[in-house]
């Protein structure tokens, strides 16, 4: 497994949610401002405190993005000979890459799924070596490689 390679494509992944999430908050931002210049009355301050609801939902999911984007591109492709901070696991239940919970992504024809140091399962895993098992969910995770 390349690490580097795998930082980069989820770096270029989470760049572009970057990018939409910023044009979602631009749009919504130009429309707040098209509004108050058009409307008046209950029904303008309803739509206008919905709108402004909803660029607090996105400016935290860009915020979010962002920080996933910072722990990914400083992290080192460095091999790691126990899990740690930004290893990728592969047990014989998949690949994980720890301590950045990004969900599933595909690369190279695999599945990764990105879990949080705070997971259950992260926090299991954290410090073992290869050949190590641990036990979740009435699951035998056998680590079979660290990279």
């Amino acid at each position: 497994m390349n690490k580097k390679a795998l930082f980069e494509h989820l770096s270029g992944i989470i760049k572009e949610k970057i990018s939409r999430l910023q044009s979602d908050i631009a749009d919504l931002q130009k429309g707040i401002a098209e509004d108050s210049k058009s409307s008046a009355g209950d029904k303008f301050e309803t739509s206008r405190e919905m709108a402004q609801q909803e660029l607090g939902k996105l400016s935290t999911q860009l915020n979010e993005q962002q920080r996933l984007k910072s722990l990914i591109d400083n992290q080192s492709a460095d091999k790691s000979t126990q899990v740690q901070l930004g290893a990728i696991v592969e047990t014989n239940k998949g690949l994980f890459l720890i301590g950045i919970p990004i969900g599933n992504s595909s690369f190279q024809g695999k599945e990764v799924i990105g879990i949080g140091l705070g997971a259950p399962l992260g926090q299991l895993l954290l410090n073992k070596k290869k050949s190590d098992q641990v036990s979740f969910n009435n699951q035998q995770f056998n680590i079979e490689e660290i990279y």
